[in-house]
């Protein structure tokens, strides 16, 4: 397997995502630009430049706008097609987002900021859609608030009943979306929990976190089903969408992460973690790892259809994998 290398960043690659279709995907960086490519073939269509390092980002179903939240300087919506900035959401320098993801249907995303006042409080909003595109003060509401141990990542649940968040310390949260109720909480990781990705089905949920594992949890119970030790600090993890095949499902599921970014020029490339390692989730057993990346791999996106994956690291780089025919044969069941 020969990956295409994506060199149009001057920053690390901090998130990388296909759109529903699978027919786009994104690259975000710290150098305050996201790249639009088409999957295949492999080709780049153009750039939205924000106000600052992009942390996170979200696009509609249809494709037709993406959201992007930076590091300091608020939330840029474009529309995908033209790159027209619609609009900007503008906070203080104290609010810091961390996550954005649209609702299924894309009417509502949510927004999970860090503000850095008196009360040092991480907050999750809601934001309806068209009211953010129609209106100078869009609607939005507070759903939770959490002080110390604070929200980094979230994730939306079935049919938009809950958020599933996951804290600095390793906790996840399960809240009702319409009353802001605590359903459910448990410590899965003694580290921060940097990855929460829900199966295609939503009938399985996987985490990542920097104490080096990933685990898969019931999404109903929170009940750890399978755990995989990767050895290394982890950023990502997804579960592959071919679990779902009728010919010959695979119960796969990517981890990639490595060592802190800060020390990475005293090891060298083949000890510091930066593979990308497939595990089979029924027997907790490692299948393959892809390698490339010279620094911390912090996203994985998987194609709708399973059949290829993008890559981001902190070496600036993004990676595009299109698998091989061998891996669709039973030898890698």
């Amino acid at each position: 397997m020969r990956p295409i290398l994506i060199s149009c960043h001057t920053r690390p690659v901090i998130a990388v995502k296909f759109n529903k279709d699978g027919d786009l995907f994104f690259t975000g960086s710290f150098d305050g630009k996201v790249s639009v490519f088409w999957s295949e073939p492999v080709e780049r269509l153009g750039t939205f430049a924000c106000d600052g390092a992009v942390k996170t980002m979200t696009v509609t179903e249809d494709s037709k706008y993406i959201v992007i939240g930076t590091a300091i300087n608020g939330i840029f919506i474009f529309e995908v097609e033209t790159g027209t900035k619609v609009k900007t959401i503008e906070f203080s320098s104290k609010i810091h987002v961390r996550d954005v993801e649209f609702a299924m249907g894309s009417q509502q995303f949510f927004m999970i900021s860090y503000e850095s006042d008196e009360k040092k409080q991480s907050v999750v909003y809601i934001y309806d859609f068209e009211s953010v595109l129609n209106r100078e003060q869009p609607s939005r509401r507070d759903l939770v608030r959490r002080d110390r141990d604070h929200y980094y990542r979230g994730v939306w649940g079935y049919l938009n009943k809950t958020i599933v968040l996951g804290t600095q310390n390793g906790i996840i949260d399960v809240v009702d979306t319409k009353t802001g109720e605590l359903l459910l909480s448990h410590r899965a990781h003694v580290n921060q929990i940097t990855s929460l990705a829900f199966s295609p089905d939503f009938s399985m949920l996987i985490t990542a976190s920097r104490d080096c594992f990933a685990k898969l949890l019931d999404p109903e119970t929170l009940k750890e089903i399978r755990v995989f030790n990767a050895q290394r600090p982890l950023n990502s993890a997804v579960i592959s969408p071919l679990m779902l095949n009728e010919g010959s499902p695979k119960y796969h599921c990517l981890v990639a992460g490595g060592q802190e970014a800060r020390d990475v020029t005293t090891t060298a490339t083949d000890q510091g973690g930066f593979e990308i390692t497939f595990y089979n989730m029924i027997f907790e057993r490692e299948i393959g790892s892809v390698r490339g990346h010279f620094g911390p791999v912090h996203s994985v996106a998987v194609h709708p259809r399973g059949h290829m994956f993008v890559t981001g690291s902190e070496d600036g780089t993004a990676r595009v994998h299109i698998l091989d025919q061998d891996y669709f044969t039973p030898a890698y069941d």
